[in-house]
């Protein structure tokens, strides 16, 4: 009789240290959640248990993350206006503040974006549409600074330069801030029939005020990416889009080591696509979700939406799918991703909807515009000088 009752008091010790275990492990990143999987068997599994699942969706976009700590939320609506919104509820707290974006160059119809590589440093990058000139905005102080230009490496009337801005952020240890760009060469002889390309990097220095170009390997980059995927800054990294040889990679670039990380989006990813060439051309949009770095996957007919987080930097088995969103009917694209789980896509008719992962509601802003990003910033006061 003794030993039966110690049988059971030992059952229910590994019970309620399984139920804690379980409790605890929701609330983990996916990073550590993923690794903590090699300690017991059962932990593996809980990717496969939808109660957990449910749970651990919900602590990470409810969590209150450091990285939207007295920040505001910017939304690109022209080439030359920003919306900045404050608070949680758009209706009820909306700054109802339209930004006009400074015109340093003083040019009389400028075309002017912001880098939404994110700008939760505080300073944003601007860049002019078509000539690529850049310049850094303090929105706080009202400063900015102009950029000086990309110096062209050939003087050739066979060599042709296209320039692509990758990323903009902030070395913490050198206290200084770098935007990096890809410039693609084009060589195109008379008696060719195919150009030749070749790519590089350039990283412009706000310290020294100078580019200068860094031996890396260039995954191939197109100006399809300046408009129609975002980058991301987080945590002194910068990511974007790369083709790769079957579809598509992350690269990360640390602005402190300024070494490269890679990414791979797996085919599988994309049940509905059974080719290297098509998930490349795939409707695919960075984001930060509550401070991880994801993206939103949509198939062809932009109704569902499926969302992966990245659980390791260069580790490609560790994206993981967290969310199936929709049907939504007349979505055009995805534009990214706010506080609490909102997310933000444009319409077929240009107008702009919100929809919240929690509640799973969708809500229409009156807001017009042609032309949207999305950017977390942060106010700052930091010099550019």
């Amino acid at each position: 009789m003794e030993k039966d009752a110690s049988v059971t008091k030992e059952k229910v010790r590994n019970y309620i240290c399984e139920d804690l275990a379980f409790y605890i492990l929701s609330k983990l990143p996916l990073k550590s959640l993923k690794r903590f999987g090699c300690v017991r068997k059962s932990w593996i599994l809980l990717f496969e248990n939808h109660h957990f699942m449910s749970i651990f969706r919900n602590n990470l976009i409810s969590y209150d993350h450091s990285y939207y700590d007295d920040t505001s939320l910017l939304l690109q609506l022209t080439n030359r206006d920003l919306c900045s919104f404050s608070g949680d509820n758009f209706g009820d707290n909306f700054d109802d503040v339209i930004i006009d974006l400074p015109d340093p160059f003083k040019d009389e119809h400028p075309s002017i974006r912001v880098l939404d590589s994110g700008s939760i440093t505080g300073i944003l990058c601007l860049y002019t549409i078509g000539d690529l000139r850049y310049a850094l905005w303090n929105p706080t102080t009202e400063e900015f600074k102009i950029i000086p230009q990309l110096p062209r490496e050939f003087d050739s009337p066979y060599i042709t330069e296209e320039v692509i801005p990758l990323g903009f952020g902030f070395d913490q240890v050198r206290n200084d801030f770098k935007l990096i760009t890809n410039v693609l060469f084009c060589l195109q002889y008379e008696d060719i029939d195919y150009p030749e390309f070749s790519c590089e990097y350039r990283i412009y220095n706000l310290k020294s005020n100078s580019w200068r170009k860094i031996d890396k390997d260039v995954g191939f980059i197109s100006s399809f990416y300046t408009e129609t995927c975002q980058r991301l800054y987080m945590n002194g990294m910068c990511h974007w889009w790369v083709f790769s040889h079957d579809g598509r990679d992350i690269t990360s670039f640390d602005l402190v080591t300024e070494e490269i990380i890679t990414t791979h989006i797996p085919l599988e990813i994309h049940p509905d696509v059974n080719d290297d060439f098509n998930v490349a051309y795939i409707p695919l949009s960075l984001m930060v979700l509550n401070g991880s770095i994801g993206f939103i996957s949509g198939p062809l007919d932009n109704t569902t939406f499926n969302i992966y987080i990245l659980g390791e930097i260069g580790a490609t088995e560790s994206w993981t799918k967290l969310f199936t969103i929709g049907p939504l009917s007349d979505i055009r694209l995805s534009i990214g991703a706010g506080k609490k789980g909102d997310l933000f896509f444009q319409k077929e008719d240009g107008d702009i909807v919100r929809f919240n992962l929690t509640t799973q509601l969708i809500e229409e802003l009156d807001i017009e515009g042609d032309n949207y990003s999305i950017l977390i910033y942060k106010k700052s006061f930091q010099s550019l000088i």
